[in-house]
C-alpha cells in the first residue's frame, strides 16, 4: 500500500492539496513532510524507549517512537498513530503537549518538519505489543539513563533537546 504524506513549506503549512509518495523524490528543497516523535514519561518520570529492528535505518539504535505523519493526519493523530502501531500503548490526546517543533534539513526529499511530543502515561512493559518490523525491543530507562544512552555518538545531534525535555518534564537539574 502506497503510504502518502501531505507537503509543507518551511514554516509547517500544508501546502495545497498536493501530497507525496514515501519513497519517491518528490519533494523540491523548500518541501517538507512532517515527522512525529513521541517520549512518554510514568509518574516516577521512567521513559519508555524502544530499539530500532534489524534492517532498518540506525537498525539497533535506541529511539523514542515516532514515524511519518500520512496525508490528512494532524500531527496529534500522527503521534497517536505512530505508538499504537509500534509499541501498541492507546494514547489519551489530552495526556500530550508538544514540546518543540523544528525542521530537519537533510537531502530534499527527506526534509521534515519535526514535532516532539511528550505524553504523561502509565504503563508497564507487559501493556507493549510490539510491530516485529519496525520495533525489535523496549526497555524502561530512568530520566539520567535515558540522557546517558542519547548524550553520544549518533544520537548528540538527533536528540539534541534531550536535556531541555527532561529539565521540563522531570523538574530533574540537567547540565
Amino acid at each position: 500500500m502506497k503510504e502518502l504524506w501531505d507537503i509543507y513549506d518551511a514554516n509547517g503549512n500544508i501546502i495545497s492539496d498536493r501530497v507525496t509518495e514515501r519513497g519517491k523524490h518528490g519533494l523540491s528543497p523548500d518541501e517538507y513532510h512532517l515527522v512525529v516523535f513521541a517520549w512518554i514519561i510514568n509518574d516516577k518520570n521512567e521513559f519508555i524507549i524502544s530499539r530500532r529492528q534489524k534492517g532498518r535505518i540506525f537498525a539497533g539504535k535506541w529511539e523514542c517512537t515516532g514515524g511519518c505523519a500520512l496525508a490528512g493526519d494532524t500531527s496529534l493523530a500522527a503521534v497517536i498513530r505512530e505508538v499504537k502501531e509500534e509499541i501498541g500503548l492507546t494514547l489519551d490526546p489530552e495526556s500530550g503537549e508538544l514540546f518543540k517543533r523544528y525542521r530537519r534539513e537533510y537531502p530534499s526529499w527527506a526534509h521534515a518538519i519535526c514535532d516532539v511530543w511528550v505524553f504523561r502515561n502509565n504503563f508497564d512493559l507487559s501493556d507493549i505489543s510490539l510491530q516485529e518490523e519496525e520495533v525489535s525491543e523496549v526497555k524502561i530507562v530512568s530520566a539520567d539513563e535515558l540522557l546517558e544512552i542519547f548524550g553520544s555518538g549518533s544520537y548528540k545531534k538527533r536528540y539534541e533537546y534531550l536535556p531541555e525535555l527532561v529539565k521540563k518534564y522531570t523538574k530533574q537539574n540537567v547540565n
